[in-house]
């Protein structure tokens, strides 16, 4: 790949976690948007864009699926199915300190700053189940089917999701590249299996993160597949779409309103992989990728290194935050906003992942799947 494009992606997977993580703080420390008693054109900029929450895990979803099919191409069929598999086994290897910080920041939490019932008055938001079999379950991929997601974490699902989408990509790769009776019987058992046991919020995701994969599979082109324009006109109108849809399952009639909310963020998927698509061309010769890095790209660099623990781990960290703030400097939860909260929102966010990124380093890079080399 080239400098440039790497860049694009790097940068699309910090930004997807940031936005996740303003989306959540958001969420639990100011009121809802229809609550709002004044709704100026600050509120109305900073409500807009802190809601794309699941736009993001989207945007994310693509992401780590190019670096999944970047795998699978650089390496022959066999190899690269183990490479993958193995990077996601380094990466399940890094959820057990994962879990257990977590489950000890939610302890903490829950036992000494619960003044302002974060922890237990805010089900809707996160149910905090701190319990030895959510612990296993989510250690062996059983949420949220199974077992709910281990504490406050409830981006654990998604992690699931991903974890299960390329345990199914591999094994259907092999059966198809093999044709043996035996391998084509595995891989259809497997298929049934999740077909039965996922819930229907899997199929969405899985698509998503199979147009990365595709993506970084056969990519990259001689020639845009379409005009950058459109790409990127593509990805706006997506992105409006599913934000001024929201959660109105009364777009359209009984069963297809509420299939509607499911699928409306394959649609951002499907811009954000065009946009990506077009970005990616052939590698040139070029005095920027010759050029040694700049203190921007390294920083770049850095911050996508922790995304993937900042999008999978902000959830207990972001608790304990919001519960010091409530209980010890008198901070009201769910308020109406104003430029002090703001500034304590992006104070919340700053220091969670911050959090995360040291978290990353004692931990590794491997958390939430693959990343191409440096």
């Amino acid at each position: 790949m080239n400098r440039r494009f790497t860049s694009f992606l790097d940068m699309s997977l910090w930004i997807s976690a940031l936005m996740a993580l303003l989306y959540h703080v958001r969420f639990l420390m100011l009121v809802d948007y229809n609550a709002l008693t004044d709704k100026s054109r600050v509120d109305q900029v900073f409500y807009f864009l802190t809601g794309l929450g699941h736009e993001s895990f989207a945007v994310f979803f693509v992401v780590n699926g190019i670096f999944a099919g970047l795998v699978l191409r650089d390496k022959p069929s066999a190899q690269g199915e183990l490479a993958l598999l193995g990077r996601w086994w380094r990466s399940h290897l890094a959820l057990l300190p994962v879990l257990v910080l977590g489950g000890l920041l939610d302890l903490t939490g829950a036992h000494f700053l619960n003044a302002s019932g974060v922890y237990s008055d805010f089900p809707a938001f996160s149910t905090v189940t701190l319990s030895w079999s959510a612990f296993f379950g989510n250690l062996f991929m059983l949420q949220p089917v199974l077992v709910p997601t281990f504490g406050s974490n409830g981006m654990l699902y998604l992690y699931a999701f991903l974890w299960w989408s390329c345990c199914l990509l591999v094994l259907l790769r092999h059966a198809w590249r093999s044709g043996k009776p035996w391998s084509v019987a595995m891989s259809a058992a497997l298929l049934l299996g999740l077909a039965v046991w996922m819930p229907p919020t899997f199929w969405p995701w899985l698509t998503i993160w199979l147009l990365g994969v595709g993506i970084g599979l056969h990519g990259p082109w001689q020639r845009p597949l379409l005009h950058p324009l459109v790409a990127w006109a593509l990805l706006a109108a997506a992105l409006l779409f599913s934000r001024l849809a929201g959660a109105r399952t009364d777009l359209l009639p009984v069963p297809w309103g509420p299939m509607l909310m499911f699928w409306k963020y394959v649609l951002v998927g499907v811009g954000f992989a065009a946009v990506a698509a077009v970005l990616y061309r052939s590698p040139q010769p070029s005095r920027v990728d010759a050029a040694a890095p700049s203190f921007f790209a390294r920083l770049n660099r850095h911050l996508a290194d922790s995304a993937s623990v900042a999008f999978l781990f902000h959830f207990p960290l972001m608790m304990l935050v919001t519960a010091i703030a409530a209980d010890l400097f008198g901070h009201r939860l769910m308020q109406q906003p104003g430029m002090l909260c703001y500034a304590l929102v992006g104070c919340v966010v700053t220091a969670c992942y911050a959090g995360s990124h040291a978290l990353m380093r004692c931990v590794g890079a491997h958390v939430g799947g693959v990343r191409p080399a440096a």
